[in-house]
């Protein structure tokens, strides 16, 4: 019987360097120990469905690669944070993220998008009041106007600068909240997938001044891949294997069609009547791949020149 465990474990001491490298490699003789991420903030409601994909990928590569056990750490770190962790597996063995040229070369990405392809499909929160101007927004040129928020880190703020875009940066995702509510900035970018719950878990902590605006969507060809250090291609081999399986049996699709942070995106055709801003990506080598695009394709506003 398959012994499958996901652990709170304090994986960092009070200084990194008093970590022990090697603690991943002690659950079990027969047990392989995989430590991930923990959420950025509290207002991080789409890691449990990340953190639910990485155990279907790891059931579903379960019978040749053996059982497992999933490690959280506890750090609320920043996406390059994990990188830095993720190198070498010293403090991480993998880390979900948006993909970029550097990421590409410097890990190992899963070619099998965690989203289908859709990460770059975004909405936008805004302050309730701005509503009237966004609705009159209906080209690129019109949204230069304004400034968005957006992570440091994150490899889409270059972009949506490479378009023409105004951005203002921060060093923590929940701080993006916070500048758009002090009016340092015009509206927060956010995938389709995960603006929704975000936006109800800003209202139960933080009031009301801010709402979804969804009858515009930015939209850029943009990968979400698992990525592991470069020498690790046992886990590399699992990861794909599982995530293939699980999208050829369907249960990938059942995932997103049941998790309460993706539900929501179905059925597709209810983004048929969007406004669409379309944006190119030269940060990332993009791939023909249908394991890269399985969700995007079947969206009413796709073609085949979003992932070139």
């Amino acid at each position: 019987m398959k012994q499958v465990l996901i652990t709170l474990v304090l994986l960092f001491s009070c200084k990194i360097e008093g970590a022990n490298p090697d603690t991943h490699h002690t659950a079990s003789s027969d047990m392989t120990a995989v430590r991930t991420i923990a959420p950025q903030s509290e207002n991080d409601a789409s890691h449990a469905y990340f953190l639910q994909l990485l155990d279907l990928a790891l059931s579903q590569s379960s019978d040749k690669y053996g059982d497992y056990q999933i490690l959280l750490s506890p750090d609320t770190s920043t996406q390059g944070r994990w990188f830095r962790m993720l190198k070498d597996n010293r403090y991480l063995d993998v880390i979900w993220a948006g993909s970029n040229l550097t990421r590409e070369q410097d890990f190992t990405a899963i070619p099998v998008d965690l989203l289908g392809g859709i990460l770059g499909v975004r909405t936008l929160i805004i302050r309730k009041q701005d509503r009237q101007v966004f609705l009159a927004i209906d080209s690129i040129e019109a949204l230069s106007k304004l400034v968005a928020c957006h992570g440091k880190h994150w490899p889409d703020t270059e972009i949506l600068r490479n378009a023409g875009l105004p951005v203002m940066t921060v060093s923590s995702y929940e701080a993006n909240f916070t500048m758009l509510e002090r009016e340092r900035c015009d509206y927060f970018p956010r995938g389709i997938h995960e603006a929704y719950s975000e936006i109800e878990q800003y209202h139960v902590l933080n009031g009301n001044r801010l709402a979804i605006f969804d009858e515009l969507l930015i939209v850029y060809p943009f990968n979400m891949w698992f990525f592991v250090d470069q020498n690790n291609s046992v886990l590399a081999e699992r990861l794909q294997f599982g995530l293939t399986q699980a999208r050829n049996n369907g249960s990938l699709l059942q995932l997103m069609k049941q998790n309460p942070i993706t539900a929501h995106l179905f059925p597709i055709e209810k983004w048929q009547d969007k406004k669409v801003i379309t944006i190119e990506n030269q940060q990332a080598s993009l791939i023909d791949n249908p394991n890269a695009w399985w969700l995007l394709e079947t969206f009413p506003f796709y073609s085949s020149g979003l992932n070139k």
